[in-house]
């Protein structure tokens, strides 16, 4: 048995050749080495998905007006809101405030999501293969099924 004083001098030694001999490769030949794919962050607007549509993208303007028109013609004046909201005083509104979700961040597990009503989908354009619409708050979610990844949002669709 090798006693622990010379132990600790042995696996130092082992580090600092394993550690030498990848710096000396990577300088040597950068592509033979492999790298490491980075987590997803929050991506700027506009830069494109792997999913086919571009992060903060989808929605223009005209999109987002029709939604808005088509929520406060059928939500404002009547006694009825969507599923997840409540009637208050200036007309419908999520139970909780605030906002838990980001365009290019995963839509987190306790974020509480309705389908997007009817009359208000109907001005949308039909949602590309493997997302959907979601209602999240006062906010209308374009958002990809498998990964649950935010692609496009409509801020405050109540007014």
């Amino acid at each position: 048995m090798i006693p622990s004083k010379n132990s600790r001098q042995l696996v130092a030694l082992a580090l600092c050749a394993l550690f030498t001999a990848g710096h000396a490769a990577v300088k040597s030949d950068p592509k033979s080495m492999p790298v490491a794919a980075e987590p997803p962050a929050a991506v700027a607007s506009g830069v494109q998905a792997n999913y086919g549509v571009k992060l903060g993208a989808f929605f223009k303007d005209e999109h987002k007006k029709a939604a808005r028109a088509a929520f406060a013609q059928r939500y404002s004046k009547g006694k009825d809101c969507p599923t997840g909201m409540e009637r208050g005083s200036k007309g419908c509104a999520p139970p909780v405030q605030g906002r838990y979700w980001a365009v290019g961040q995963r839509l987190q597990p306790a974020a509480t999501t309705n389908p997007v009503p009817d009359p208000v989908k109907a001005k949308l354009p039909p949602a590309p293969s493997g997302y959907e619409y979601l209602l999240a708050g006062e906010d209308i979610l374009l958002v990809s099924k498998g990964l649950h990844l935010v692609v496009d949002m409509i801020e405050d669709v109540t007014g």
